[in-house]
């Protein structure tokens, strides 16, 4: 027994000294991406922030509603018309195909827009008084959120959904997750753009919550200081068995 001590000792010291300078390495370099990060989060705020307050100038009750995309599936009903009640998708190329007047543009407009373009193109031929409803069936397009959180999620794209909401809707962020450093990814003019936001900066109310729109892809980061630590945790049992010898 003695001599198992005297062998396993050593080894659980020397692997209890690798996890605590991979640690401090972590810790070393998290620091150092939080640092470069500072000036983006900074830059991603202040934008948000004049986003809002801009909003709030114009109106933000009429600005936040929802507009409809390509994809989207529409309920549309004619009062005391059944026949031309109809369920339809919305092309690619942002048009419906409706019974008597065909093809009618509707995506980027809301549904009481998509309510009046339709009711006037019944009334130019057809309809005296069309009293036209429509509602979204299913949304197209959807919001991703993955990484370190408790459940990856895909969720519809209802134009109220808010970065936090996301997140809680997912599990929240995880053990290991880096709630400082969440990324949107977003389809822009051809290309992606990368922003970061900062979760508890946003909860605390120091920073917007960002509205997500259908297609962004939220990551959560991990964070090497938790991980470190977990396999700190991990190996004190073994560490606390070698002193039994």
């Amino acid at each position: 027994m003695q001599e198992l001590a005297l062998i396993w000792r050593p080894v659980c010291f020397t692997v209890v000294t690798v996890a605590v300078s991979l640690l401090v390495s972590n810790c070393m370099e998290t620091t150092q991406t939080n640092q470069t990060g500072e000036t983006s989060m900074g830059a991603v705020s202040d934008r948000a922030r004049q986003t809002a307050l801009a909003s709030a100038d114009a109106g933000a009750v009429l600005t936040t509603e929802y507009k409809i995309s390509s994809q989207d599936i529409l309920q549309i009903a004619v009062f005391q018309i059944n026949d031309l009640n109809s369920t339809v998708q919305v092309g690619e190329d942002g048009n419906i195909a409706l019974p008597l007047v065909g093809k009618i543009q509707v995506r980027g407009k809301t549904t009481y827009e998509a309510e009046q373009t339709i009711a006037g193109k019944l009334r130019e031929k057809y309809l005296q008084s069309p009293q036209v409803s429509v509602s979204i069936k299913q949304y197209g397009k959807r919001i991703t959120i993955s990484g370190a959180v408790g459940g990856s999620k895909v969720l519809p794209d209802d134009g109220n959904t808010t970065l936090s909401q996301a997140i809680a809707t997912s599990g929240g962020v995880s053990g290991v997750g880096n709630a400082t450093r969440i990324h949107v990814a977003r389809s822009k003019d051809g290309r992606v753009q990368d922003d970061i936001y900062d979760l508890d900066a946003i909860q605390a109310g120091q920073a917007t919550d960002p509205r997500l729109r259908g297609g962004d892809i939220v990551v959560v980061e991990q964070s090497g200081v938790k991980l470190a630590l977990n396999t700190v945790k991990d190996l004190m049992p073994f560490a606390m068995f070698a002193t039994l010898f």
